[in-house]
């Protein structure tokens, strides 16, 4: 390998480590302590942060230590546990997001049906069954991965295909079921969103009485500004979402190229500096989300500035 670009590679995983640990971990504690305050979006993002921290710690932490070392240290139980685990951050950061969109595209687009069905056995629905679907779809890697001897005496954490198109399918299935899918069901929602929008179909009257539990300083107010409140929440609350697909679709997209171009090209430039950028370009999708949600939300900002500032 070219050694200067191993050192810059663990530096820049070191960095994204830090920043994904402090980032998640911050907003995490902020959203636990809200007990009170804890909404739909605010479970969501919760969610989020913990699949982000798993994605930070069992995804770009192990990376960081391979680069470092040349290679993942520990028996085969290890190596079958952190690369099941670095599925699942990856899976679960992706389905949660896939969640939270359907979910507001449901508040949003289906208002009366939204109410009835009550918003936090709804969101918790969402949850469990993104988590479950990544649990699951995670088992493959425990059966693929192990120890192996790759050289004389030599033993890495490797991954094993009987077939000689196994990498290939392999490769396809996980950019087909964690980012090709998702970004889809994320598209689709966001589309319909804005049609509806522009065609009027989103009544404001309608959106109000399906809307969000309000503070009570606004109880007073009037009507038709209780109204203005809450559709200019869930403008913001729909924003949000789009710019959390944003970043998440600029993260994952260079990283998913790459590792397609890498498993069906027989001759790819593995370790070129441009592979190797793009392949940690994908890390950072998880220091942005809190971030992300901090911007957008004016409660868990104040939260962080307290915190920060104790």
């Amino acid at each position: 390998r070219d050694a200067p670009l191993a050192v810059a590679e663990v530096l820049v995983l070191a960095a994204i480590l830090a920043m994904a640990l402090l980032g998640n971990g911050l907003v995490l504690v902020v959203l636990l302590r809200q007990k009170r305050l804890r909404n739909p979006l605010h479970q969501f993002m919760l969610n989020l942060c913990v699949a982000d921290l798993v994605v930070a710690l069992f995804q770009v932490l192990p990376q960081l230590v391979w680069d470092a070392k040349g290679r993942l240290p520990g028996p085969d139980v290890l190596c079958r546990l952190v690369k099941y685990l670095q599925v699942l951050g990856m899976f679960a950061s992706s389905y949660t997001i896939v969640a939270m969109t359907m979910d507001r595209h449901y508040a949003i687009c289906c208002p009366l049906q939204a109410y009835r069905s009550r918003a936090a056995q709804r969101c918790s629905g969402s949850i469990v069954l993104s988590w479950g679907l990544s649990l699951v779809l995670s088992l493959p890697q425990v059966f693929i991965f192990s120890r192996s001897e790759v050289a004389p005496g030599v033993y890495e954490c490797w991954g094993n295909f009987a077939e000689s198109w196994g990498l290939k399918a392999y490769v396809t299935w996980m950019t087909l079921a964690v980012f090709i899918l998702p970004v889809l069901i994320i598209t689709v929602c966001q589309v319909l969103r804005i049609y509806k929008k522009k065609t009027g179909s989103l009544s404001p009257a309608v959106s109000f009485q399906a809307g969000l539990r309000l503070p009570s300083s606004l109880h007073h107010s009037s009507a038709p500004r209780r109204g203005g409140e809450v559709t200019a929440a869930m403008t913001k609350t729909a924003r949000m979402t789009l710019v959390i697909v944003l970043v998440f679709s600029i993260c994952w997209a260079p990283f998913f190229s790459v590792q397609l171009w890498a498993a069906w090209d027989p001759d790819p430039p593995q370790n070129g500096v441009v592979f190797t950028l793009l392949m940690l370009l994908a890390s950072l999708n998880s220091c942005t989300n809190p971030w992300i949600y901090s911007a957008f939300s004016s409660s868990v900002s104040l939260e962080l500035r307290l915190l920060l500032l104790c």
